[in-house]
């Protein structure tokens, strides 16, 4: 999924291009998204990325994320170690509605009795395909922090 949602074309808009990640570029991100789409936002983001926002401090040694409780902003985070890490021209944060991004079953589910390969033993086996599809609809919903190349 994150795949689609990050494709270059098709995919999440740019809402923050930066070369240095702080966590005013966070902030930047969460107000790029319009305000009807963060009413439901939910930041996507992987731990190398999560650890690297709570180690943030200010000039007096404050942490500038403190909760650990898995929201910042007032808003879920959800931990996909699917997404990219840190380097040039990454996207490593996504900010948004993912109700836009729908899942499509293709094909319905078939399922095959494998009888011979586990005759010997006394058991059955089972092999089942699904066909899905996926497609960011509003690529508007969600919003990335890109890094700089």
């Amino acid at each position: 999924m994150e795949k689609l949602i990050l494709a270059n074309t098709d995919g999440a808009e740019i809402g923050v291009e930066t070369e240095t990640l702080t966590l005013d570029d966070v902030k930047k991100l969460y107000f790029s998204l319009d305000s009807k789409y963060r009413e439901n936002g939910t930041w996507l983001m992987n731990d190398e990325m999560a650890l690297y926002l709570q180690t943030l401090k200010d000039s007096s040694g404050g942490y500038l994320w403190s909760d650990f409780d898995s929201f910042l902003m007032g808003k879920p985070v959800v931990i996909d170690n699917a997404m990219p890490l840190v380097q040039k021209g990454a996207k490593v944060i996504a900010f948004g509605d993912f109700s836009n991004y729908w899942i499509i079953e293709r094909h319905s589910p078939t399922v095959r009795v494998l009888n011979e390969l586990y005759a010997l033993d006394g058991q059955i086996g089972y092999l089942s395909y699904e066909y899905l599809d996926g497609k960011l609809v509003r690529p508007e919903a969600i919003k990335v922090i890109k890094i700089s190349e």
